[in-house]
């Protein structure tokens, strides 16, 4: 009997041992399993943080990339000022010495480009040029001189004026005489794009072409009446076709051009067949 019991009780505490030995191994598993999912859901949050961080710094990184872009492009255009204050000081500077030379008398003689005329006949018409500053106007590489038609003629007209008649007999003087007499004269006449309104001009020059070729006739004849041979002057017109400008005023003039005789004999007669 009292064998029955000890092996009874050790049974029980046998049993009693395993469930506690399970029990406790059950608990321990939730335990960890708990744990477990919580580091995952906190490392899941630090990774969102982390991306959050990560996308912060880029944005910032931009930005400075930004400012970087924006000051580099300030430097630059500071610099740029600086060059161009630079350039203007040195051109100040320059034009000061200009000045101060001319107002002591020093300043040279601008470079002309050489003329083709004997020397005495270019140094004739740049005294007649100077002489007439602001009506005559000598162009000395081309060998050639420019009176405006306002000095000349009035309005619509090809009647030489009064006053002018002096300074193309002064002109005629200088192309009449050694070495000049050796060379060609060819006046041409140039009008503006003004059309021809007036009715008593238009009868006597129905375009601006006709009166280009008439003003330069006119200025022909005062240079023959004046004493150049006939023989050595031609004439021409373009009207209102060469403008030297976008103002009207300057495209109203007639040219004189001193021209070896072979440059404007550049055509045989056409002689019909016998």
């Amino acid at each position: 009997m009292r064998s029955f019991r000890r092996d009874s009780f050790g049974n029980l505490m046998v049993g009693v041992a395993v469930f506690g030995l399970f029990g406790c191994d059950a608990k321990t598993q939730k335990d960890v399993e708990f744990r477990a999912a919580k580091a995952e859901s906190e490392a899941r949050t630090c990774q969102g943080d982390l991306a959050q961080e990560r996308a912060r710094t880029a944005d910032l990184r931009n930005q400075i990339d930004a400012r970087t872009r924006e000051w580099e492009a300030g430097r630059a255009e500071v610099q740029s000022y600086k060059d161009r204050i630079a350039a203007l000081t040195q051109a100040r500077d320059q034009l000061a010495a200009l000045i101060e030379k001319r107002g002591a008398g020093e300043m040279a003689r601008p470079a002309i480009g050489a003329s083709p005329l004997p020397t005495a006949t270019d140094e004739a018409l740049q005294t007649l040029a100077g002489r007439h500053a602001g009506r005559l106007w000598y162009d000395r590489p081309r060998g050639g001189v420019s009176v405006g038609s306002d000095r000349l003629f009035d309005p619509g007209s090809d009647v030489v004026q009064a006053e002018a008649l002096a300074l193309l007999a002064e002109l005629a003087g200088v192309c009449a005489a050694a070495p000049a007499d050796e060379f060609d004269i060819v006046v041409v006449g140039h009008t503006d794009d003004s059309a021809i309104t007036k009715p008593e001009s238009l009868a006597k020059h129905p375009s601006n072409w006709h009166l280009s070729v008439h003003r330069a006739i006119a200025v022909k004849d005062a240079l023959v009446k004046a004493g150049v041979p006939a023989a050595r002057v031609g004439v021409m017109g373009y009207g209102e076709l060469r403008p030297v400008g976008k103002e009207r005023g300057p495209n109203r003039r007639v040219e004189v051009f001193l021209a070896p005789r072979a440059a404007v004999q550049s055509f045989e007669a056409i002689r019909p067949p016998r």
